[in-house]
């Protein structure tokens, strides 16, 4: 009897730890996220796991300015991924347009032209226990192919020395920039956050001819300095 009992107990004894689920030991040294202490040990790096999620953003400063007093805009998408909370790979397209005209007569006007970014935005605050708002380091590479027409544009011949207005239709210019600056990200809800972003856009390639340089480039916009107001939705 006593063996039968001593039997029972040694196979019983797996199936209770199997009800009680997959708990962590106090004496493992894997933790989950929310058992990590305020300061990591030298033996944690990340507090967050790689993948910690996708979301996706839209620029709406250019779309709100436009309805303002603004006559070119671009309307920007863009999908982020959060690796660590640390390093946010980015990809963002969208397309451009303008219609404006200098105070001297010259009408500019940009078709719906495509563009395309690649970067990756980097948070200073990886390892805080409130990860929702934070700010960051943002790198980027833009590229577009703008294709516009000018009118009342002023030359100067060569030969016989007459000034006067001509217009040039479907002018291309194939664009390439960087974009370098910083930006703050605010949680509002859950899943929907606000961002503000300030960079420095300069050309790599400003695809000049003949025609002249490109005053509105799809992507960049027409200034060296940029400014962005995203809205976010966390889809992951």
């Amino acid at each position: 009897m006593f063996r039968i009992l001593i039997l029972a107990l040694t196979f019983s004894l797996p199936l209770l730890s199997f009800a009680q689920g997959k708990t962590i030991p106090k004496t493992s040294k894997v933790q989950a996220l929310e058992e990590l202490p305020e300061i990591l040990p030298d033996s944690i790096k990340y507090r967050y796991p790689l993948f910690n999620g996708l979301s996706v953003s839209v620029n709406v400063f250019d779309p709100l300015m436009e309805m303002v007093k603004l006559k070119h805009a671009n309307y920007e998408a863009t999908v982020t991924a959060d690796l660590h909370h640390r390093f946010f790979p980015q990809l963002s397209v969208g397309l451009g347009h303008s219609k404006d005209e200098s105070d001297d007569g010259i009408k500019y006007t940009t078709k719906a032209s495509p563009f395309i970014k690649v970067g990756m935005l980097y948070n200073f605050k990886y390892n805080d226990t409130k990860p929702y708002n934070f700010f960051y380091a943002l790198v980027r590479f833009g590229m577009s192919k703008t294709t516009a027409d000018i009118e009342n544009l002023s030359y100067k011949d060569g030969y016989w020395n007459d000034i006067g207005p001509t217009n040039v239709s479907d002018v291309d210019f194939s664009c390439r920039w960087l974009e370098v600056g910083g930006g703050i990200k605010v949680q509002l809800l859950k899943r929907i956050s606000l961002g503000w972003e300030l960079s420095l856009r300069p050309y790599l390639s400003s695809g000049s001819n003949i025609s002249g340089h490109p005053y509105f480039v799809s992507g960049r916009g027409v200034s060296r300095i940029g400014f962005a107001f995203n809205l976010a939705y966390d889809i992951l």
